[in-house]
């Protein structure tokens, strides 16, 4: 498999955790009532748009790869480490403050398949020569 495949499935993996994050955590735990999700829209809208660009950029890998999908992949790879990065810390310090250890499970998954795939993607890009 190559490099860019592998960045791919991960951002693909990424995708699929986060709208399982979404649909049977965020979602599930308030089906009865919805309007509590309206309270905090940060984390579903964050987890939703997640979804998305992880979804996006995976698929652009598997099926159109070059360098201008490397370079979105890095610079995504960067806004997730940033997005997803300070929840696993909230979850961290929650689960030893004696609170549920499953965000845990959760938060690092995301934020490691994501930016697991920006760092293969981007370890991928052929060495440029100089004057050339």
């Amino acid at each position: 498999m190559s490099t860019l495949r592998l960045a791919g499935t991960l951002w693909i993996m990424a995708s699929v955790v986060c709208a399982g994050l979404l649909s049977f955590v965020l979602i599930g735990e308030h089906i009865n009532d919805l309007g509590a999700l309206s309270v905090n829209l940060a984390l579903p809208a964050r987890v939703l748009g997640g979804a998305l660009v992880a979804f996006l950029i995976g698929g652009l890998l598997l099926t159109r790869p070059g360098p201008n999908v490397v370079r979105w992949s890095s610079l995504a790879g960067i806004a997730w480490l940033v997005a997803f990065g300070p929840l696993v810390v909230t979850s961290v310090a929650a689960a030893l403050g004696g609170y549920e250890f499953g965000p845990v499970v959760s938060s690092s998954l995301i934020t490691g398949l994501g930016t697991a795939g920006a760092v293969v993607g981007g370890l991928s890009r052929p060495a440029r020569r100089p004057g050339r």
